[in-house]
């Protein structure tokens, strides 16, 4: 009798550490929106912020929305924050807290058909077609008032270029040297020699999560004072 009613109390401690543990494991993920195209400066983020919050004890998930869409989630609290953008987006996303330490820079590129003239800065696009990714909001804003075509995916908008829809993409560094090398269009298309802006971005909280914010912000302000968060950021750059 007394085995069995320690071999009881045995699997009840044994159920109770883990609904426990199940609960912790729970409470130590974030939830944070992104945009759902595989952008190398995305990924690069990715690991830039998993190892931040890891610091922190948190688990980043990442849900990933069109972009139009994500800051609409996390801006309506249904996700805790949004994993990079710029800061044209604050205007119109009111909830958003921005943590003040850039967690990457993107080198906004002009990318043509071969044997076209370089473009070295954005005065040159007036008159040109010019094509952007749908629901990028700076590079939307950017080119308002020119001849414009959106895409909703990358292949269609390099596509756009090599088949004369458009004369030019915008396009980050990174991910546009990604994308002809990994389709082997040296031949076809070409990059700009230098950006034509470089754009910082930053990640951003709900403000439902100031105290995350707030270890956030202490963290980095560290990381960044140490130049940490600088090697870091170059250490996941490099990776492409």
């Amino acid at each position: 009798m007394r085995n069995t009613q320690t071999s009881f109390l045995q699997a009840s401690l044994l159920m109770a550490c883990a609904f426990l543990t199940s609960c912790l494991t729970q409470a130590e993920e974030i939830r944070i929106g992104s945009i759902n195209h595989a952008m190398p400066r995305l990924i690069v983020t990715q690991g830039i912020m998993e190892h931040i919050y890891q610091r922190l004890g948190l688990t980043m998930i990442l849900v990933k929305f069109p972009p139009k869409r994500s800051l609409i989630e996390v801006n309506n609290g249904a996700v805790s924050g949004e994993l990079a953008r710029a800061t044209v987006i604050e205007a119109n996303n009111p909830n958003l807290i921005r943590i003040p330490y850039r967690v990457g820079t993107i080198k906004l590129m002009a990318i043509q058909r071969t044997q076209q003239p370089d473009i070295k800065h954005l005065a040159e696009l007036k008159g040109m077609r010019i094509g952007v990714l749908r629901g990028f909001r700076t590079t939307e804003s950017m080119t308002d008032a020119l001849p414009r075509e959106m895409y909703n995916d990358i292949p269609g908008l390099f596509k756009g270029v090599i088949h004369g829809r458009i004369d030019v993409a915008l396009f980050p560094k990174i991910g546009g040297e990604q994308y002809i090398r990994e389709n082997q269009l040296e031949d076809t298309l070409v990059i700009s020699k230098q950006p034509l802006i470089d754009i910082p971005i930053y990640h951003y909280l709900h403000n439902r999560a100031p105290k995350t914010a707030q270890a956030l912000t202490t963290e980095m302000k560290k990381m960044q004072a140490t130049g940490e968060l600088q090697s870091l950021i170059k250490q996941h750059e490099q990776s492409f």
